[in-house]
């Protein structure tokens, strides 16, 4: 899965003996990858897209593992354009029942839950494939002027805690909360947490790859839909490639 139709059209593009099957305005594309069965889908933006989206792998097409792959601001200030955050768990920084005395900030109601926890088998894998990938980044597909345009030399990897919400951050003072609010926060999406717990409610082990594009904040990249097509649609395809190729082929 994929917020942007950037950041899987490469994966998109090397599925073979495809089928496409159109259900709520999403194309879900069927086929192989590195010899596995896969289906991939540009979600749209945002938690209800999202997990409508994930709803419908799970329940049309018996998928028994979700991989969400795309961009994230960066939360933590080590972080740069061009890192990656792989999900040890997830949380819904606008979900606040908390008004009522027997729910606590960002906890699910009826779920008791405040974070998603990824498999950690699947972050395993996605931790393996992306040091394999950006070990080898200046080989692959994406032009050494491209990276230095982007200021991208030595790619960092961390595992961490992603925060998801119906809200495109690019505040300082806001992330500084979260940052408070949150320990341990590495990043700022809107996806990932609402796959999770549909995941989660349906017992389906997942993982969020994210790449930083910005800082969340005013410093945001002004030509952001040429970094998701020239530098993140390769992250996606190289580090999943990397994770199927743990997989049965068949």
């Amino acid at each position: 899965m994929g917020a942007m139709p950037e950041e899987i059209f490469l994966i998109s593009s090397k599925i073979e003996n495809k089928e496409i099957v159109s259900i709520g305005n999403r194309e879900y594309i069927s086929g192989k990858l590195c010899g596995v069965k896969v289906v991939t889908v540009f979600s749209r933006w945002g938690k209800v897209a999202s997990a409508q989206t994930a709803t419908t792998l799970i329940t049309k097409f018996n998928v028994d593992k979700i991989i969400f792959t795309g961009v994230a601001g960066g939360a933590d200030r080590t972080l740069d354009i061009g890192d990656v955050v792989i999900s040890r768990d997830l949380i819904q920084h606008d979900m606040d029942a908390s008004p009522i005395p027997a729910f606590a900030k960002f906890e699910i109601p009826l779920l008791g839950i405040t974070h998603f926890k990824a498999d950690p088998e699947l972050i395993r894998m996605a931790e393996s494939a992306a040091y394999y990938f950006l070990d080898t980044v200046n080989t692959q597909d994406i032009p050494l002027t491209i990276l230095d345009h982007y200021q991208i030399t030595r790619p960092k990897i961390v595992i961490g805690t992603i925060a998801t919400g119906d809200e495109f951050i690019a505040d300082k003072l806001k992330i500084a909360e979260l940052r408070t609010q949150i320990p341990g926060l590495q990043c700022i999406e809107m996806e990932g947490a609402s796959v999770a717990q549909v995941c989660h409610e349906h017992l389906i082990p997942f993982v969020v790859i994210r790449a930083i594009s910005d800082k969340a904040d005013s410093t945001a990249i002004h030509d952001f839909p040429n970094f998701v097509k020239h530098i993140v649609s390769h992250y996606s395809l190289g580090i999943v490639s990397g994770i199927l190729a743990n997989f049965t082929k068949d």
